[in-house]
């Protein structure tokens, strides 16, 4: 039997990988910001982007599965 996705369910995926990715690379880029003074930031954007990270991984776990691919025990 194949799996055929549901298109709101992909599309949610998808906004969901895109998110996390958008939210890695905004971390990114305040870190290597140069700092103008030494107060910290407001955002603690380290954990932000490990956020991110699990979300973007989360997504991806959860579009190989709606292809059919079986990734539990």
């Amino acid at each position: 039997m194949t799996a055929n996705p549901d298109f709101v369910e992909l599309s949610f995926t998808f906004m969901g990988l895109t998110l996390g990715i958008v939210v890695v690379g905004l971390m990114v880029w305040l870190e290597r910001r140069p700092r103008k003074s030494l107060d910290p930031h407001l955002v603690p954007t380290t954990l932000v982007m490990f956020v991110g990270a699990f979300v973007s991984l989360i997504a991806i776990v959860h579009l190989v599965n709606l292809y059919g691919v079986h990734t539990g025990r």
